[in-house]
């Protein structure tokens, strides 16, 4: 039961992404595109400082250092969806 319990639910979602407030999510979908936060801030509306600070909020919320492991985790998690 457990494993058709499973394919009915559907993949779960890391619960890292699950404590991303949308425009986090937004924002590391930029990083995965290779966007520096000053192009990003124009995407998006915001100012680059107010773009830092979502970007250090996401690499804290992963547990990463870097924006370069933060794009490949998103994009590893888009290919698994």
């Amino acid at each position: 039961m457990f494993i058709l319990d499973r394919i009915r639910q559907g993949p779960r979602e890391d619960p890292a992404l699950s404590s991303f407030n949308p425009r986090e999510r937004e924002i590391l979908k930029h990083i995965a595109e290779g966007l520096t936060n000053r192009q990003i801030g124009t995407r998006v509306h915001l100012s680059e400082k107010t773009v830092k600070n979502y970007v250090s909020s996401i690499l804290e919320k992963l547990g990463m250092a870097s924006r370069t492991q933060a794009a490949v985790y998103s994009l590893k998690k888009a290919s698994e969806a």
